[in-house]
Parts: C-alpha cells; structure tokens; sequence
C-alpha cells in the first residue's frame, strides 16, 4: 500500500474502525439511547480535538438503520457563520422543526407549530434589533424567555403533540435523537444561550439531545452571569450545567489505545515499518508530552510527514555531511526525531533549551540564573517546594535542578514538570546510552531537522544550527560593558554591534529576521517589563536595554536596579 502524506484533521466517519479502542464506551452510550425514558439530553464532555464529533458519528451510524429512529444532525458551527448570534440560535431552532414536521405525513401540526413558531422568532428578532449592537444571543435569549414564555409553551405543547402523532404514523417513528455538534466552537455566551433554549423548547417525550459540549465552555458561557469561577460560586456553574444535561458522558481519554492510534498513522506514513514499530516506547513518549488527545496527535504525524520528505531531500544533497550517521541507526533517528517532535508541540519552552543547549545533561544553575534572573525566589512556596523535588530522583541531578527552575513560575509547565524530567531522562537512559560523549551533537543533529516545524522564533532555531559559540544573553552582557551607564545608543547601533560580535566569534552572519527577533529579547518597556524582574541576586547581573523615548523606539539606555535600603522594595532606574 502507498503511504500516506499528511493527516487530514476530521473525524471518524461513521462505521470506520474504532483505532482508539473505545468501542465499549460507544455501545454502552448506544444501548442507553435505546432504552431511555424520555426526554433526555446527554452531554459528550471533552477537550477540543479529543473525538467527541467521532463518538457522535458511530451513535448515528448505530441507529441509522432502525427505522423507528430518527435522526437530526445539527452543526452549530455552521449555522454561527455569516449570522448574528440571534439568527445562529433560531437557525438551529428552525432547522430542527423542520426536520420534524417532515415526519408527519398528516400535516396535522404543521400550521399550529409554524405559527407559534413565527411569534416566537418574530419575537427574538424584535428584541435582537432592540439590543445595543455586539450583544451576544444570551441577552436576546434571556428577554425572549421573559416576553414569550406563553409562545414558548405553546410551541413546545404543539411539538409535543408532534412526536405522538409521528408515533401513530406508518413511518412508526418512537424516538427522535437530535444531535448538537461543534458547540466548542462558537462563542461560550452564544452557546450556553443555545443550549437554553432548546431546553425550554424541545423538552419533549421521545426525544433524545445529544449534545457536544465540554463543561468548560458552559463556565465560560456564563461568567457574564455568575462572575469568574470561585470555590464559592462553583455550585452555581454546575447546576446550570446539571439542569440543562441529565446524563453527562466524559471521552474517555485516559483510555485511549493511543499506541494502536498512532502505530496505525505512522505505520501509514511509512515513518516506522509494522515490525520495528515500539508500540509501547511511542505510546510512552506520547503520554509524557502531548497526551491522548486525537487531535494533537494528527499534528504530530503531520509534521512527520513533512520531515520525512525534508531529511530525504537534505540526504540525497549533502549525504557526506551526514555526521551521526555512524551513531544512529535508522530506527533510532526516527525515534528521536518523534521524539522531539512530541516535545516541541507539547513544552516549546523546553524545546527552544534544547535548541540553545542541546546537551541537556549539561544544563546548570548558570543556565537557570540566565533564564529566570533568580525570580522564583521572590515566591515564598518556592524554597520548600524545591528542597522537597530534590528528594526525587526526577529532580536530583543538576539538569534536573535548572530544569525544575525554569519551569516553576509557568503554571502548565510545573503542572508538569515531573513528565518533562521523565521525557529526557528517558531519552538519554534508553536512547543516547552508547552516546554519552555526544548527546549534544547528537541532539543537535535531530534539532536540524525538527525545526522546520517550530513555532519557536527564528532566533532560537537559529543559533542552535550556527552554534553561534555564546549564548545571547553573554553577548548582550559584553556590550553592555562596553557602554557608559548613561550614554544612549540607536537600535540601528546595538544591532550592528550584537552582529559583528556573532560574526567575530563564530565567523557567521546573523539573518537580518533572526537579529530584529533577538533585538526584541534585548529591549524592555512597560509593556514587558514583568518578564524581567529584579532581586539581590541579580542586580549585577542585569544586562538588557530600555527605550528612551517610548514613542519614537530610536534611543536606548541600559537598564540598571537601583540598590534600595535594607528592606526596601528595589526600585528601576532609567
């Protein structure tokens, strides 16, 4: 069979193989389905990307042979474009009556439900043309629900009427499911709206809501109404969410067959061969960076695909040049590569330490100093809490150590701090055992090729492929030696002189984009400065630039602490 080039992100169409193994959650749901009393409204929980579209699509497909079950599929994401928010809402509304009143061969409701149906919209339109202009379908919702309650009721009366009489009619129609797809996709207020009134509408024995929709999004949807989230107000958010859904359904990630899945796509992508494939390696690596989720891992495969014809064509032009071909064999190039690839999408932060200091197992205090200024120590938690990792073994060499610092102050990086340690040491334990001497050269040598992929600037990239022979920050400090404390420079200068500093010590031209990129690391202003907070520690140590004029972005000074009192707050000179 031909490999495949790329991954197109859509989901599972209905009747195909179920590769994540999650077979058992999906006919437990269907067989719910089938026997429920009625009305009902279930809600598919997940993460976006995480397959609620594919576990909604082998529902219908279980039911679209059974000829006493009907079957609206209603994607909200559709109905949302070109559209207000009010009309998205009665779109949805309308296209489901529709649907219904299709199934009933007497035509005996239509003009009771079209009538009542028209007050209502005629209604919502009135009062969205009444609202100030960017007010969201909750607003128009919440009034109409005020000023039609009798409308409302009298629609749902007559739709209730509907589906007995669909019932009695030769079609022998006993149940309708109404699927609500790619809810996650619209504005959380405009969504929560929609969900609310199609409770109050569709709130009709023998009917079935099915619909797509993370609990996140109903938080979001409602913070106009309830605040942020708190531990005090939390009761409220979740029962909203409990009286709109009777049944909520959680995708089963933790469950995933991710091995299966991705062995499978790569296997496609001729990446691995079926039988060199280490299904439980990769599966590893996965759980360690991106996760289960099915989107991310499509990413992943795409961007595999893509440097499979990148190294196949970089090979075929410079195969001499290929220095760690004697190091590596096939199998564990490609390993590393996924590897890499795996970590870049999941922590580009860490990503981009490797692509400045590939020989992780050299990454020091020094490094961390540089990277972080010593401001995790201004948090108060931050001297237990470290003293406790380093009882670990995830945390007790010195890379782990730096590792641990640089990551603490951001919070999806210390949520998971434990797996990246993990990550590398995995792969330096199980992958760069015969290596040890040249886990840089090696490591660097994969960067080569993953970073095609980045999103990580161009600076970074760069300096890890032209081993610029200093890290940047060493060659800020050298020319802010160089300067008096108050003399001003132009931008135009700091730049010439960061480039011929590079070109000088590495004998490498800096590209134009990658020098603007690290200009931007070298200047402060008000919008930024957080990013550069000053302690004891450091204050000698401080060796960026500020504008001095903020308008005009031309000038620059260096920027200095001011050495405040004992027990003073330090103040910033400019």
């Amino acid at each position: 069979m031909e490999n495949i080039i790329g991954v197109i992100d859509e989901p599972v169409r209905p009747g195909d193989a179920d590769n994540l193994d999650i077979e058992i959650h999906s006919k437990s749901l269907i067989e719910f389905i089938q026997e429920t009393k009625t009305p009902i409204t279930i809600g598919i929980q997940g993460e976006w990307g995480s397959g609620k579209t594919s576990l909604l699509n082998s529902i219908h497909h279980a039911f679209a042979e059974q000829p006493t079950f009907k079957q609206i599929w209603i994607n909200s994401w559709e109905y949302s474009l070109l559209s207000t928010p009010e009309e998205a809402l009665l779109k949805i509304v309308n296209r489901i009556i529709d649907q219904l009143l299709e199934s009933d061969t007497n035509k005996k409701y239509k003009q009771k439900i079209t009538a009542s149906a028209k007050r209502i919209f005629k209604g919502a339109l009135r009062i969205g043309a009444q609202v100030a202009l960017g007010d969201e379908a909750a607003q128009v919702t919440g009034e109409l629900m005020e000023s039609g309650n009798h409308s409302i009721s009298e629609l749902r009366k007559n739709l209730e009427g509907l589906v007995v009489e669909i019932a009695k009619q030769p079609t022998n129609i006993e149940k309708i499911i109404i699927y609500v797809d790619d809810l996650d996709r619209i504005e959380p207020k405009n969504a929560v709206a929609i969900l609310e009134l199609m409770k109050n509408i569709f709130n009709v024995h023998n009917c079935v809501f099915i619909l797509a929709i993370d609990f996140q999004v109903v938080v979001k949807g409602l913070e106009h109404k309830f605040g942020k989230q708190t531990h005090e107000n939390e009761w409220e958010f979740r029962a909203f969410f409990d009286k709109i859904i009777q049944l909520p359904f959680m995708m089963p990630m933790s469950q995933y067959n991710i091995g299966k899945y991705i062995n499978k796509l790569l296997v496609d992508t001729g990446f691995f061969e079926g039988d060199d494939f280490d299904t439980d390696a990769i599966t590893k690596i996965i759980m360690l960076t991106i996760g289960g989720n099915p989107r991310s891992i499509k990413r992943l495969v795409n961007s595999v695909s893509l440097i499979q014809i990148f190294v196949k064509h970089k090979k075929k032009m410079n195969d001499d040049d290929n220095h760690e071909k004697n190091i590596l064999s096939e199998k564990q190039e490609n390993f590393l590569v996924f590897s890499l690839l795996c970590l870049q999408i999941a922590y580009p932060l860490v990503y981009s330490l490797l692509v400045e200091e590939p020989d992780f197992v050299k990454w020091d205090d020094e490094l961390a100093r540089r990277k972080t200024q010593r401001s995790e120590e201004n948090i108060e938690a931050f001297k237990g809490e470290f003293e406790k990792a380093q009882e670990d073994e995830d945390f007790n060499e010195e890379w782990e150590k730096a590792l641990y610092r640089i990551c603490y102050e951001r919070p999806r990086l210390k949520s998971r701090i434990s797996d990246i340690s993990r990550f590398l040491s995995y792969i330096e334990d199980d992958y760069l055992r015969k290596s040890q001497k040249s886990i840089g050269k090696t490591i660097a040598y994969i960067l080569t090729q993953t970073s095609v992929t980045s999103v990580s600037s161009t600076a970074q990239v760069q300096t890890a492929k032209t081993n610029y022979g200093k890290t940047f920050f060493d060659y800020l400090k050298e020319i802010s030696e160089q300067i008096k404390e108050e003399e001003e420079i132009t931008k135009e200068k700091l730049k010439k002189e960061i480039k011929e500093l590079i070109k000088k010590e590495s004998g490498v031209d800096i590209l134009p984009d990658t020098l603007t990129k690290l200009l931007s690391r070298a200047t402060i202003n008000d919008s930024n400065r957080w990013n550069f907070p000053i302690n004891e520690k450091n204050m000698e140590k401080y060796n960026v630039f500020y504008f001095v004029d903020e308008n005009n972005k031309k000038m620059l000074k260096k920027y200095l602490p001011v050495r405040p009192p004992i027990g003073k707050t330090i103040y910033y000179k400019k």
